[in-house]
């Protein structure tokens, strides 16, 4: 067996994500690890303890390598790997197969896999070597853009009122189902024509029978297509499919603003993308609508870093209250959900600025200030619970959340314009915080 790899500096330490439902597995491959790969950080994922977001297994972003196992079948791994290539600069992939997919396995490199293993028959020198090769490759490089083979693409497809619809995109293909929910149900495809990827939400709440949520639509779409934005995702086409309205967006490479809450940020970065978020809420509302949804997944990056707000399935126009499911339910995120919204009162530009003060205290303290074991519950805590204090070397920016988090909408910021006024300032303070404790210290 060749010697330890050696990395160099910690700073560029390899991240290995090891994926599979097998604890025992993860357990031996992430001490065989750490034997062969002296600096290796190695992530271990449950794939049955978590939801799949977004566009897939929810790996740390700084991601050098994907060992994944677990699945049984052809399906399962092309759709595992389509999920996986939905991520920017997906890193090479190691799949750890079943005795039978392996004579499949050409064509699973073919679809973006960087090497096929067998699972019950793996050893484990074969398994560094692969590893030494994908550390030291740029196959994530060639894979983003190469297509999928044609023997395998899947379907438009979801259960509606108890029936499964098979539905068709015109100009678009198939990669795979991203989410599914009350109001929509979103998935990844390609453009026929170029390659290129997209993002197809079709609005499963508003089919053509339903003209009050399809005059909702109609008014929201014009008034933020008025003020169209770089704040807002790109909306490519849209058109009708079966009886379903549909929309087709951009695909927003860097992912979201809850994958980057896993990784290091400095107090500065956290009130930048603060301060960014409520530029695009400024942007928001002066279409005269509220986001009424925001939370980190529905803040995006693309590719130059710039935030994008998606998500205007339940947006409602100022001084409007954000129309109940089906169910009788107050639509929204209740971990981010203001006092007025989660009692059912009419939304304004505050109600934003409220959800951004949360987002704003996860950032800081890694969790939402009100959660509870039910929505109601946690709509209770947002009416009632005293506004959370942050840990005393945060404690500067506690005006700022203070005036945010305020239970009645006329003490908070008037504007999201005035609260970006208020917290630009503290862009400099941590850095004079620091310099003074450091004073301090050596007295």
């Amino acid at each position: 067996m060749s010697g330890p790899l050696q990395t160099g500096n910690s700073m560029n330490a390899p991240h290995i994500s090891i994926v599979d439902g097998s604890a025992g597995l993860r357990l031996l491959l992430t001490a065989f690890i750490k034997t062969r790969i002296k600096d290796a950080v190695i992530e271990s994922i449950d794939p049955f303890s978590q939801t799949t977001r977004d566009a897939g297994i929810s790996v740390s972003g700084q991601g050098s390598v994907v060992i994944l196992g677990g699945m049984g079948t052809e399906a399962e791994v092309y759709d595992s790997l389509e999920r996986m290539r939905c991520r920017a600069l997906c890193p090479p992939l190691i799949l750890l197969v079943s005795p039978h997919l392996m004579a499949d396995e050409a064509a699973f490199i073919v679809a973006g896999a960087f090497a096929v293993l067998r699972k019950d028959s793996l050893s484990f020198t074969r398994l560094q070597h692969v590893l030494e090769e994908a550390l030291g490759s740029t196959h994530h490089h060639a894979v983003e853009n190469q297509p999928l083979p044609k023997t395998y693409y899947g379907k438009f497809s979801f259960v509606y009122d108890g029936q499964r619809q098979v539905l068709e995109i015109d100009g678009y293909r198939y990669l795979s189902h991203l989410a599914s929910g009350q109001l929509a149900q979103v998935f990844f495809a390609e453009d026929t024509n170029t390659g290129n990827r997209a993002v197809i939400k079709v609005q499963t709440n508003s089919p053509l029978q339903n003209l009050s949520a399809l005059t909702a639509i109609c008014n929201r779409g014009l008034a933020i297509d008025a003020h169209h934005n770089p704040h807002f995702v790109d909306v490519f086409d849209s058109g009708l499919t079966g009886a379903f309205p549909y929309v087709v967006l951009e695909f927003l490479a860097e992912g979201d603003l809850r994958t980057r809450t896993k990784m290091p940020m400095t107090i500065v970065e956290k009130i930048r993308y603060v301060i960014a978020l409520l530029e695009a809420l400024s942007s928001l509302h002066r279409t005269g609508y509220a986001h009424a949804d925001l939370k980190p997944e529905s803040i995006f990056f693309r590719a130059d870093h710039s935030m994008v707000l998606i998500d205007f399935n339940i947006s409602t126009v100022f001084g409007s209250a954000v129309n109940a499911s089906a169910t009788g339910d107050v639509l929204g995120t209740p971990a981010y959900m203001s006092p007025e919204q989660g009692a059912g009162l009419a939304v304004t530009a505050t109600t934003d600025i409220y959800a951004a003060g949360i987002v704003f205290v996860e950032l800081l303290t890694g969790k939402c200030p009100f959660t509870g074991d039910t929505p109601a519950q946690t709509i209770y805590r947002h009416l009632h619970d005293e506004i959370p204090l942050l840990p005393l070397p945060l404690r500067y920016l506690q005006p700022v959340i203070d005036e945010m988090l305020a239970k009645n909408p006329e003490e908070r910021f008037a504007d999201a314009a005035t609260a970006k006024a208020a917290l630009t300032p503290y862009l400099h303070i941590p850095v004079m915080v620091t310099t003074a404790m450091t004073a301090k210290s050596t007295l």
